[in-house]
Order: structure tokens, then C-alpha cells, then sequence
């Protein structure tokens, strides 16, 4: 198997259409389904009821046991360096870069753990996380067509991978 490719990128960037463009030819784990597969419990509920250092916790023991040509990241696998270290060390970091604005207007009505804390909060998050994801192999503008990124990736793999 060829190096795996990582998609970070912030929350509405679109790492799930990505994966599901993907996944046509290709073996794609999403770590949030998989998360939610292997603990039986939605994220949201997970939240809930741990709190989100213990899912950033089990997010990288997933993230070090996932096995496939492109695995697809939750947005905060950036906030543990060790995630970043172990997945340079295995593969290929690419992000996929939006605009807030536009994260946020795909997002705001979502039942995703942090965007219950507002818009003020989001972007903060945004704006911390957003040098993360700057630091990876490959930034991508997401506001390209899904096909123009899967396309982007393809001549990547075939000169990376």
C-alpha cells in the first residue's frame, strides 16, 4: 500500500463530500464513523457525557490504528502535536482551506459539539486551528469543485503516494 493521505481541515471545509467522491475507487476510513462504530455512541453524546479530552484521546488511538489510502480526519486531530508528528510520519498532511465565513454558514445549523458554543467561539477556534493546518504537506482550496480535489489528489498520489 502506497503512503495514506490524511485530509485535516476545519469543520465545513468539506472533508465528508471529499470522502464520499473518494471512496468510488478507493479505501477511505472516516475517524469520526469509525470513532462512533468502535465506542457504539454518537460524537455529540460522546461529548456529552466524557467531554472532549477524552475523545481527542480515543481520536488518536483510532487515528494510529487506521489503515487505508485516504483517511479522513475530524477537524480537531490538529490540537494533539503527536497526532501531526504520527501522521507525517506515515503519510501525506492535506488540508483543505475555506474562508470562516463560509465554514461557518455550512456548519452554524449542525449538531456538531463546538458550534453549540456560537459563532464567536467558532471562529476562535477557526482562527487558533488555522496555523495547524497550515503546517500540512499540502494546503488544497476547498472551494473547488469536489471532482477538481479528488483530481488534485490523484496527481499528488501518483507523485507521493
Amino acid at each position: 500500500m502506497s503512503k495514506p493521505f490524511y485530509i485535516i481541515g476545519f469543520m465545513g471545509t468539506g472533508k465528508s463530500s471529499l470522502k464520499q467522491y473518494l471512496e468510488k475507487s478507493n479505501h477511505v476510513i472516516d475517524l469520526d464513523e469509525l470513532f462512533e462504530t468502535h465506542t457504539g455512541i454518537d460524537i455529540p453524546s460522546y461529548f456529552d457525557r466524557y467531554g472532549e479530552t477524552a475523545f481527542r484521546l480515543q481520536e488518536s488511538r483510532l487515528l494510529q490504528h487506521a489503515r487505508a489510502d485516504y483517511i479522513v480526519t475530524g477537524g480537531g486531530i490538529v490540537e494533539r502535536e503527536a497526532n501531526m508528528e504520527w501522521m507525517r510520519g506515515q503519510g501525506i498532511i492535506i488540508a483543505l482551506d475555506l474562508p470562516f465565513e463560509v465554514c461557518w454558514e455550512r456548519i452554524k445549523d449542525s449538531d456538531r459539539p463546538l458550534v453549540r458554543n456560537g459563532k464567536v467561539a467558532v471562529r476562535a477556534l477557526y482562527e487558533r486551528r488555522r496555523p495547524l493546518y497550515a503546517r500540512a504537506d499540502h494546503v488544497l482550496d476547498a472551494s473547488l469543485s469536489t471532482e477538481a480535489i479528488a483530481h488534485t489528489l490523484d496527481q499528488l498520489k501518483g507523485v507521493e503516494g
